[in-house]
């Protein structure tokens, strides 16, 4: 949701979009790269979708009736009894493969990402110029190479993966309401009207808005053990 932004930068979608002259050609690019980000979107949001839904399916349906929890370093061993107690012992193999290249698609990602946001906190913050392309440039490659390894540094401190997961959660919980205020500003005070007269995105992003707000709130009071089971 916010990561995809310094794609979108990085890849050029607004460098052929033009800086914003007020003529009808340049409405026309923009709202040509506007689809195209609407197809990255709704792609993404499948994919997702399915995916979630598919393994709270299978989890639901293999380990709860046997009271499994996955559990500090025990998570992936607890997590491939989804596929072995199923599809055999072999599976586990298959499912070793197929978690480390989700956990390290993962680590890719993030570690293209997140550096590039917590520049644009510090150039937002004054620590560092962000129009500085050398100066941005820099700081991002600095963070690249410092956040894996402090992430390292955590999990070697922590042992843990699960209560990792569950602090992430408190503070994706509050990131996802601070996410939704950011949406909203940004749309009155840096969308032309012209993009934004779209009734059924506009419905759309009320009940995201909604759901998000919820879902953030419901998460930080879960992992808190605030909410009864």
């Amino acid at each position: 949701m916010t990561t995809y932004t310094y794609w979108c930068l990085e890849k050029g979608y607004a460098r052929w979009t033009g800086p914003d002259d007020g003529t009808e050609e340049r409405a026309r690019r923009a709202e040509g790269w506007i689809k195209v980000m609407r197809m990255d979107a709704l792609a993404g949001l499948a994919v997702c979708v399915l995916c979630t839904l598919s393994f709270y399916v299978i989890g639901a349906a293999v380990l709860h009736p046997q009271g499994l929890v996955p559990e500090g370093n025990e998570m992936i061993t607890t997590l491939s009894r989804i596929y072995t107690d199923t599809m055999g012992p072999w599976a586990e193999y298959l499912f070793l493969v197929g978690a480390f290249g989700v956990l390290f698609s993962t680590l890719i990602g993030s570690t293209a990402s997140v550096p590039r946001l917590w520049t644009n906190t510090l150039g937002l913050l004054g620590v560092i110029d962000w129009s500085d392309v050398r100066a941005r440039t820099r700081t991002i490659r600095i963070l690249t190479w410092t956040l894996p390894l402090l992430w390292t540094c955590f999990f070697l401190w922590m042992q843990s993966p699960v209560l990792m997961v569950q602090i992430g959660g408190i503070g994706g919980g509050i990131f996802l309401l601070a996410v939704v205020v950011a949406v909203w500003r940004l749309r009155y005070t840096g969308v032309p009207r012209r993009f934004r007269t779209n009734g059924w995105l506009t419905t759309a992003l009320v009940l995201s808005s909604v759901a998000i707000l919820c879902v953030g709130v419901y998460g930080v009071l879960e992992t808190l053990g605030a909410v009864p089971e």
